[in-house]
């Protein structure tokens, strides 16, 4: 089932508006499942593209490499401020904030305040509307996880050492035609298998019962049966619906 009534994909659509594909939010396609990686190429098959991965922040009329690349700032931004960003850093680390509950906390313990206040703060302020310090620590822990000063630090001198860590990743697949090209595809598998996506069709409510048949009133409305259930919405959707 599909909230929308014309198209599959949520956040990971991809619309098109005067012969122009538009991603509405830009999901690179990297797991360190084989399983998973197997499932994508199953289902687009050559369509699953390798593309490199170039990413910039521009500051003071710069364009620095992201994720930051400690040889990148020493060179753009000289040695003494790269020697304050180390120097800044060891204080994190000497002393760092106890019990950080904020992204402002977790990144400055990661990284030093110098680097927090010139790359990350004003970045993700603009990205998400939100202010650093009202941001959770748990969520700057799952989007950059694995990445800290020490972690690029390693990866830039002995880039074969150590596991792979997603947000340093310089190449990955991508559908030809956008995230929402993996989803149509799906869509049409799913009708050619003779189960078709009802669109504009809202979940407000899941009930779980042993049995094959429907049952009470709840009943009289459209409540598909199924015996296997795959939820793509947040987790606190699932949470809210799930009795």
């Amino acid at each position: 089932m599909e909230a929308d009534p014309v198209q599959v994909g949520g956040l990971s659509r991809t619309v098109t508006y005067q012969g122009y594909r538009f991603d509405i939010g830009g999901h690179r396609f990297f797991s360190k499942s084989a399983e998973i990686e197997a499932l994508w190429t199953e289902i687009l098959g050559s369509e699953m593209q390798v593309c490199r991965r170039l990413s910039r922040i521009f500051y003071r009329g710069v364009f620095f490499d992201y994720p930051i690349r400690p040889t990148d700032v020493f060179a753009k931004l000289g040695p003494g401020f790269t020697t304050l960003c180390l120097l800044s850093y060891l204080k994190a680390r000497l002393f760092p904030r106890p019990n950080p509950v904020s992204f402002e906390d977790w990144v400055i313990n990661q990284f030093g305040e110098r680097l927090y206040r010139t790359f990350f703060k004003t970045y993700t302020e603009k990205v998400w509307g939100i202010p650093c310090h009202e941001i959770s620590a748990d969520w700057a822990a799952q989007r950059i996880k694995g990445l800290s000063m020490a972690s690029l630090i390693r990866k830039t001198f002995f880039p074969s050492r150590g596991g792979v860590i997603k947000t340093l990743i310089d190449r990955f697949r991508y559908p030809r035609l956008g995230p929402g090209q993996m989803w149509e595809r799906v869509q049409t598998l799913l009708a050619e298998a003779g189960q078709p996506v009802q669109l504009d069709r809202k979940v407000t409510t899941k009930a779980i019962k042993l049995t094959s048949r429907p049952f009470g009133p709840f009943w009289k409305r459209h409540c598909p049966i199924c015996r296997w259930q795959v939820a793509t919405a947040c987790t606190a959707i699932v949470t809210k619906i799930t009795p």
